[in-house]
């Protein structure tokens, strides 16, 4: 929609530039048109990048839930990827999808981007995560994450990453879906690494409904001199009611959950 609307002024405004200054339609002119049109595309793009920056820190305490701000940032996130990155996210599985707020999102982790396209298919739900603190060091992005909902975590079992998951448990609670990556990094593959028992706290405190997803192929994005566009796959998993793991020891549900999403990633290498 953003690249829609990008295209479009830019071509008004270069019909009117041109027709201003009375560019004749010959080889030179063409070429003028077409540098013209270049230049406004380039301008539009700033401004539309800077309309977004005010709009974060403007509503930085407005609710996470807040429906406006939950289209906006899905709005951009599209325009990011589908205009800058070139790349198309084919989504399976839609029917799984929850029914109610109260879940949280259990996925691999292959790249940086990943919450972003997870995001985009759970775009009906205000949807934040648990991220990794680096990430909170950077001003504009943290602002944006803390915006959204997002929880910064650290890597070690202290009792900060204790308290980050006890503000995610209540925010689940308190109507807003979690997603966090039980892997704890990324693996830049379509291959997992083992599952981290914490992780699935969150869903038994918050007595949430766990929804399995499976990324694949999402390194592909960052495939040194990559002109053309990609496809990257997402498929939403069966969701696992809370009252099926009720009780179960961590390590447990850690484990079935992994064999839950490992066989989903075998289905996308096999197929």
């Amino acid at each position: 929609m953003l690249a829609l609307i990008q295209i479009v002024l830019s071509l008004l405004c270069t019909i009117l530039y041109g027709l201003n200054l009375g560019i004749d339609l010959d080889l030179y002119g063409i070429l003028s048109y077409l540098l013209i049109f270049i230049i406004f595309n380039i301008i539009f793009i700033f401004l539309i990048w800077f309309v977004f920056l005010i709009y974060i820190f403007i509503a930085k305490n407005s609710s996470p839930k807040s429906k406006s701000k939950n289209f906006i940032t899905h709005l951009y996130s599209m325009y990011l990827f589908r205009f800058f990155y070139r790349v198309r996210l084919i989504a399976t599985g839609l029917e799984n999808l929850p029914t109610n707020h109260n879940f949280v999102v259990y996925s691999n982790h292959i790249e940086y981007t990943d919450p972003l396209f997870i995001k985009q298919v759970y775009k009906k739900f205000p949807m934040a995560f648990v991220a990794k603190e680096p990430l909170f060091k950077y001003p504009i992005l943290s602002t944006l994450l803390r915006s959204i909902g997002c929880i910064p975590i650290t890597a070690l079992a202290d009792r900060s990453a204790l308290k980050s998951i006890l503000q995610a448990i209540k925010q689940v609670k308190e109507g807003q879906p979690m997603g966090i990556f039980p892997e704890g990094k990324r693996t830049y593959s379509n291959e997992m690494i083992e599952f981290k028992p914490g992780a699935f706290k969150l869903a038994q405190k918050a007595q949430a409904d766990i929804s399995p997803v499976v990324l694949y192929n999402m390194h592909d994005l960052s495939k040194k001199w990559r002109i053309g566009p990609t496809k990257v796959y997402l498929k939403v998993l069966p969701l696992i009611p809370y009252e099926s793991f009720e009780g179960k020891e961590t390590p447990t549900l850690a484990n079935e959950v992994y064999e839950i999403i490992d066989q989903g990633l075998n289905e996308f290498k096999n197929s």
